[in-house]
């Protein structure tokens, strides 16, 4: 059962040992069963010359593809230090060093709150254990488009956060897993000036695409 977790110990549970693991695979396997299908979806509705912000990059694997769909610039935000490395060498192989900006930091948190046409978050809201915080801070950056996907409220994800989080509380890491309601997402978005354009889903997870509403 694929999950994120709380932040206050994210590197000790996503270090570069786990990092390398998720290059390996992307390279094998391409983008995975959510970035995917919503980078599709911001592509047809127009990435050229778009400025992307991102939090949760990981290795770097979205910010590849968006650039590859035609956005000009990223800014990705990942708070695990193991993952910076890895993210550098991806990076550098498609030859995008120097047109993504990256910051190992706390998205919510970090200083300085610029805008871009596109704010992407892929499985990273149940990374949170503040789902306002980190769903206003994305609205308050989309000058254009919002992407995010998050775990569906189903018993059986349900039961397997569960089942992670006893598993974490095992081990005596201070990360837990969260399934935030859908509906409260979807309400604090729109609330905030946007219109859902496009959605899919997964047997775990379910994503979105939201437009801002043009004044």
């Amino acid at each position: 059962m694929p999950v994120c977790c709380d932040p206050s110990d994210y590197g000790g549970v996503f270090d570069e040992r786990e990092a390398r693991h998720s290059l390996r695979r992307f390279r094998k396997r391409g983008l995975d069963s959510t970035a995917g299908p919503m980078i599709g979806a911001l592509a047809r509705r127009g990435l050229h010359g778009a400025t992307v912000t991102e939090a949760g990059a990981g290795i770097g694997s979205a910010q590849v593809a968006l650039l590859a769909s035609g956005a000009e610039r990223g800014v990705a935000y990942e708070l695990s230090p193991g993952y910076e490395l890895v993210a550098a060498e991806l990076l550098a192989d498609h030859g995008m060093t120097d047109r993504v900006e990256w910051r190992t930091a706390n998205f919510v948190t970090a200083s300085g709150h610029e805008t871009s046409d596109v704010v992407f978050l892929n499985r990273v809201v149940c990374c949170y254990p503040d789902m306002p915080a980190m769903v206003d801070r994305a609205s308050q950056g989309a000058g254009r488009f919002l992407a995010m996907s998050y775990p569906r409220q189903r018993l059986l994800v349900r039961i397997g956060t569960r089942g992670v989080n006893a598993f974490l509380w095992l081990r005596r890491t201070t990360f837990r897993a969260f399934v935030h309601d859908p509906k409260a997402i979807g309400q604090r978005i729109t609330g905030a000036g946007f219109t859902e354009v496009e959605s899919g889903r997964t047997a775990v997870w379910e994503w979105k695409v939201w437009e801002r509403n043009s004044n």
